[in-house]
């Protein structure tokens, strides 16, 4: 008798790893196609998933293993920051995209900042999830150890093991605020002020301890008085930038924590007939599309969204799978545009 190629019914992912000689979590980055592997691996994957005529199903996958199939990603933001801010859209972009590649269900809760956590948390159980990833949480991560079961895989962004016992996904802040003061260093500035992000956030906090280690080997001076605490929205940074000049405080630079708030300091000088960058450069972070399309196009930190979110993704899936995960803290880059460089 021939045989034929099985369906979705007869394989699952794992079976597909094993015909290649591959980890699950490889086979999930080769569906996805979000995050790099070797030639060589992925040849060998898209050789059994040809094989099997394997396509991912959740309900065949996770149902046969006593799981929901259902992968959560829970954020706390502000309207403004989720609906505006570009950047969220990318990384929830590349975690649902990865989660659904994989043949699982991703599920996006946002809870506003003025929300209660045992409604969250009480919404997450109901849901019977097989695995968490925790992004932009303002509040301390040690409720969500308390208000959770623990058997549940947990990713965390940020916070490298400082408060709960979980795996953790990370761009590198710190070395994201260092470049970026070191280049408005480089280009000449003097005195530079920083629009901070939330200092509740270890992203915040992370940023500024690269501004001030940047100023302290150039040896600047660190100035309180031009660290001006924001949270990361276009109304704070604006806010921020306008209180700055009505102060008179003396500066020719500026490192913003994230485009945004890039841009609602470039309108704000401009508005007050300032020439950017001639008499102040600005720097802002994150290399969301508002960065090359504003005038002027903003110099900024790019850091990796999309992989962002694909990667906490793997991450989790990986557990799922059995596997040990590590932390993993992506690269940054320096992207240099007109709001430091003169036409």
């Amino acid at each position: 008798m021939r045989s034929k190629p099985s369906g979705d019914n007869d394989v699952n992912i794992n079976a597909i790893a094993k015909a290649a000689n591959v980890s699950p979590a490889t086979v999930s980055r080769v569906l996805n196609g979000t995050v790099k592997v070797s030639v060589a691996r992925e040849k060998a994957v898209r050789k059994a998933i040809a094989k099997f005529n394997y396509t991912p199903n959740a309900s065949a996958r996770h149902l046969a293993g006593g799981r929901s199939g259902l992968i959560a990603l829970l954020m706390e933001e502000s309207n403004e920051e989720f609906f505006y801010n570009p950047f969220w859209s990318q990384v929830v972009q590349g975690f649902s995209t990865t989660i659904s590649s994989a043949g699982a269900l991703p599920l996006l809760l946002v809870r506003p900042r003025s929300g209660t956590e045992n409604s969250v948390f009480s919404t997450l159980l109901k849901g019977k999830i097989d695995a968490l990833a925790v992004l932009s949480w303002h509040a301390s991560t040690t409720n969500i150890a308390k208000n959770l079961d623990l058997k549940i895989p947990t990713i965390v962004v940020g916070d490298f093991g400082k408060s709960i016992n979980s795996s953790h996904v990370d761009v590198d802040n710190v070395k994201g605020g260092v470049l970026a003061t070191e280049h408005l260093i480089a280009s000449g500035c003097k005195n530079i002020l920083t629009l901070t992000g939330d200092l509740k956030l270890q992203s915040g906090r992370d940023r500024l301890e690269g501004y001030k280690k940047a100023l302290t080997r150039a040896g600047y001076k660190v100035s309180d008085e031009m660290i001006l605490q924001g949270d990361y929205t276009s109304l704070t940074a604006r806010e921020l930038t306008v209180e700055a000049l009505k102060k008179k405080i003396k500066f020719d630079g500026i490192f913003a924590a994230n485009d945004l708030s890039a841009i609602s300091a470039i309108e704000v000088l401009q508005e007050n007939g300032f020439n950017i960058p001639k008499e102040i450069k600005i720097v802002g972070f994150d290399d969301s599309p508002i960065a090359s399309s504003s005038s002027p196009s903003i110099t900024t930190i790019r850091q990796p969204i999309r992989e962002l979110g694909a990667e906490v993704a793997l991450s989790l899936l990986a557990i799922l799978d059995g596997e040990e995960v590590a932390d993993k803290l992506l690269d940054v880059e320096l992207i240099v545009r007109e709001s430091t460089t003169a036409k």
